[in-house]
Order: structure tokens, then sequence, then C-alpha cells
């Protein structure tokens, strides 16, 4: 890298503080940082971000020394523990708590070892057995490191080992280069929200209906379609791929009750916080003319466009709800309020953009309907 890896800038922190906050936020209160090489600069961060040292004197045999020197400075007795390596920071905080999930129901069958894995691949940090420590204490140098004691327990005991599969690609990214860094510093910058490949995961935690799908797909080249409008004719930073993924997730609690707010708890456990604000809002949400437009309130009013599969008008998809329930006055006040709410957004887009809502879909051939 050409410097420490655990002191580079991620936002207003460092890499090791950002691995630190990350199990800190989980729950995980006995936090051991291992340092070796620049031992003292590691131990200023570790001390800054309130985790315990643990010095490897011998941190230039290799990576199995650091593992040793962690797990001998262990508070005891431990159930179990996390290993993770300082250059993959970007782990969302739903891997972790999919792991401890996972170890919690699987622990009366004797599991030793749960990986995280994304698109087949497994990746970091591993969740090992409590009852692995005295192992590895008794090993002091062991030829293939870790990976070589945990493949002789899988190869002796593949019903201790356990794949859990989470919706986060950063379980297998790693910062070796200046080149990696940079990409990293752009994965940190979109951690609130998943990638389309991502949300393939979060629908297998969480099923949507095939008729859902058709809608959330239309609702996000809507509600991308008026984000591009916007940054064209204004040159506004936001980020069309956060309406997609949002527009694509919005209805994924249908079917609960207050299933937006339902929906955004989801993603906000799962660690996608930006696309939780956005989802819980789609339903009902504070917005005034004047108000600045963001990927919410592009979410919002392209959920009021779509009908099912196919692009309606607000006026009429507003008008067939109010015919629905025209006998329940708190149903039909609030039904008028977000007809309203709908009708300004429309005109702020259309003036941000110069351009009629129509003209802005037309212009995107993938919007036609089915």
């Amino acid at each position: 890298m050409g410097e420490l890896k655990a002191g580079l800038r991620l936002g207003t922190s460092t890499v090791l503080e950002q691995c630190i906050n990350l199990f800190r936020t989980c729950g995980v209160k006995d936090l051991v940082v291992v340092t070796g090489h620049q031992s003292e600069k590691t131990g200023k961060i570790t001390k800054r971000a309130g985790a315990r040292i643990a010095y490897n004197p011998r941190f230039a045999t290799g990576m199995y020394s650091s593992i040793h020197t962690g797990v001998s400075h262990l508070a005891k007795p431990s159930d179990g523990f996390f290993v993770l390596p300082v250059d993959i920071p970007l782990v969302r905080r739903g891997t972790v708590r999919l792991l401890t999930e996972s170890y919690a129901a699987g622990c009366s069958g004797n599991v030793q070892i749960i990986y995280p894995t994304f698109s087949g691949k497994r990746g970091h940090p591993s969740l090992l057995s409590g009852g692995l420590i005295d192992v590895i204490l008794e090993n002091s140098r062991l030829d293939g490191g870790l990976r070589t004691l945990l493949a002789h327990i899988e190869n002796e005991h593949p019903q201790q080992v356990v794949e859990v599969e989470v919706p986060d690609a950063n379980i297998l990214f790693d910062m070796d280069t200046p080149e990696d860094y940079a990409a990293g510093l752009a994965r940190f910058s979109r951690l609130g929200y998943p990638t389309m490949e991502e949300c393939s995961t979060i629908l297998k935690l969480h099923p949507m209906p095939e008729k859902g799908l058709v809608h959330g797909h239309l609702v996000a080249r809507i509600a991308v379609a008026l984000c591009l409008a916007i940054m064209q004719k204004d040159q506004r930073k936001l980020e069309p791929d956060l309406c997609r993924v949002c527009g694509l997730l919005h209805d994924i609690a249908k079917g609960h009750s207050s299933h937006e707010k339902e929906g955004g708890r989801w993603l906000r456990e799962l660690g996608f916080g930006r696309a939780a604000d956005i989802v819980a809002a789609h339903k009902e949400m504070a917005w005034q003319q004047g108000d600045v437009i963001t990927e919410k309130e592009l979410v919002h009013l392209a959920d009021k466009m779509a009908r099912g599969g196919k692009i309606v008008d607000i006026k009429e998809r507003f008008a067939e709800k109010l015919a629905l329930y025209q006998n329940d006055p708190k149903a039909t006040r609030a039904i008028k309020s977000r007809h309203e709410l709908a009708h300004q957004l429309a005109v702020a887009v259309m003036l941000a953009t110069g351009q009629r809502l129509d003209d802005i879909l037309t212009q995107a051939p993938t919007l036609c309907n089915p």
C-alpha cells in the first residue's frame, strides 16, 4: 500500500476504527486489536477507539502468529470470536448480525466455524467457536496458518462448518494497493445502500411475489428516469443507483402492518441505512414546496406513478383509491393528503427539469408498459 493500512482515512475516521466500530455497533464488547508493524501508531488508533491492544512481537513470521496472539488475549470464557483482517474494513453490520444469529441457532449442533458467503464465495469475517481457542493456543506455530486448521476441521467434521449467505459484497473486498484503496473509498461512500447484485440476496432473505417485483422494477425505472432528468438539467449530484435499488425494494415488506416502516427496519438491520430511510418514506413523508428534491422524494413520486406494472396518471390513481374508500372518512383524508403531496412533488420535478413528466418517461424507452 505504501503506508500503514490501519491508519488510512475512511470518512471521518480510519480503516482500523471502521473495523472496531463495526463490531461495537453489533454489540461485541471485547475488541482486541493485534499490533505488530508500526505498533505505536496502530496502538494510538486502537486506544482512541476504545479497543484492547495485543502486541505480537513475532508479527514478521506471518498472520497466524497474530491470530495466536489475539486469541491469547480474549476474555475467557468465550462462546465464540470473530477474525477480521484490518484491510477488509467495509463489512456491514448486517453481516455480523446474520453470522451471530446463525451461530446462536447452531450451538446445539456443535458448530465450530461459520463463514459468510456472497455469490458463492466465502469471505470475512469468519466466526469461530470458543472451543477453538485452546486448539489455537496449543499450536503456536502451524504450517499453512489458520486456514490449514480450519480446513482440517472441515475435512474431518463437515457438519461443524456452516456457510451463511449475506447481502454484502464487501466481505470479499480487501485493500492491498493504492488502487484498491481508491475503490474502497468509492464503496465506502455507498455503504448505506445495496448494489443490484446485493438486492438479489436481500430478496432471498425477504422474498417478494412476482407481482411485487414487477411493480418494484417499474418504480425503480421511473425514479431513475426522473433522477437523470434533474441531473441533466442542473448538474445536481443525485445518485441514480440509490433510486434504482430503493424503487425495487420499496414494497419488500408488503403484506405486513405498516409495511413501509417494516421494510425500512429490515434494511436498517442489514446495514443499509440510506435505503432504509427512503423505503420507510415511500408511503408517507414530510415534504413541502420549496424543499430540496432528493432520491427519497423521487422514489416516493415514482411509486405514485405506477400501478402494478403499468404507468398511470397520478390523478387517476388517487381517484381509484378515493372510490375504493369513499365510505371511510379517515382513509379518504389520508388519500387526499397523499394526492396533494404527489401533485406538489410532480410540479417540483417539472420545474427542476423543465419537462413534463410524460416527456421524461417517453425519453426512457425501458419504461414502456408490459
